[in-house]
C-alpha cells in the first residue's frame, strides 16, 4: 500500500492541485498547495504568482506583495505581475511603489486598460487632475477597444466628472 506524501509530489503537481482547489473556492487548500510548490521550487513562476493572488483574495496583502516581488524577480517583463504588485502596494500604503509598477505595466503593455484606470484613480487620490484625465482617456479607449462596455462606460462617466472637477478638457490632458 503506497501513500503519497506532499513531499513526493513535484512543484508542478502541487501547483495544479492549487489551481483545482482555487476553482472550487477552497482557499486554504489552494494556499497550502502553492506554498508547498514554491518550497520545492522557489523559481516556479506561476506558483509564486498564484500564491500572491490567493493571499490577495484573503486580504493578506503583505504576504501577497512578497510573492509578487518573487514572481517579478522571475519574470520582470510581466505586465500582470507589475499590475498585481501595484494593486497590493497601494493597499499596504506603498504609494510610490504602486505608481512605479502601474507605470511599468503600462510601459510593457501600453493597452493595459485596467492599469490605466487604476493609475488614474491613484492620481485622483492625490488630486492630480491632468494625470487622472490622461489615464482615464487611455482606459476608456482600451476598454472600448477590448469590448468591455461596462468599464468603458465607467471610464466615460469618470472622465466627465473629473473634467468638471478639475476644470480641464480632454484635449488639455492628451499628453503629460
Amino acid at each position: 500500500m503506497s501513500s503519497e506524501s506532499p513531499s513526493a509530489k513535484t512543484a508542478e503537481e502541487l501547483f495544479q492541485e492549487g489551481l483545482t482547489a482555487g476553482r472550487i473556492k477552497d482557499n486554504a487548500a489552494a494556499l497550502e498547495s502553492y506554498k508547498e510548490a514554491v518550497k520545492i521550487d522557489p523559481d516556479h513562476f506561476m506558483a509564486q504568482f498564484n500564491l500572491g493572488i490567493r493571499y490577495g483574495k484573503l486580504r493578506m496583502n503583505l504576504e501577497a506583495a512578497k510573492c509578487f516581488r518573487e514572481a517579478l524577480r522571475l519574470k520582470p517583463e510581466s505586465p500582470m505581475v507589475h499590475y498585481s504588485l501595484a494593486v497590493v502596494s497601494n493597499l499596504i500604503g506603498e504609494i510610490d511603489e504602486s505608481f512605479l509598477h502601474y507605470k511599468e505595466a503600462i510601459r510593457i503593455n501600453p493597452e493595459f486598460a485596467k492599469a490605466h484606470s487604476n493609475l488614474a484613480m491613484l492620481h485622483y487620490s492625490l488630486k492630480r487632475g491632468k494625470e487622472t484625465i490622461h489615464h482615464l482617456i487611455a482606459a476608456r479607449k482600451f476598454f472600448q477597444k477590448s469590448g468591455d462596455e461596462f468599464m468603458g462606460k465607467n471610464a466615460i462617466d469618470l472622465l466627465q466628472e473629473c473634467c468638471r472637477e478639475f476644470n480641464l478638457t480632454e484635449e488639455e490632458c492628451q499628453t503629460l
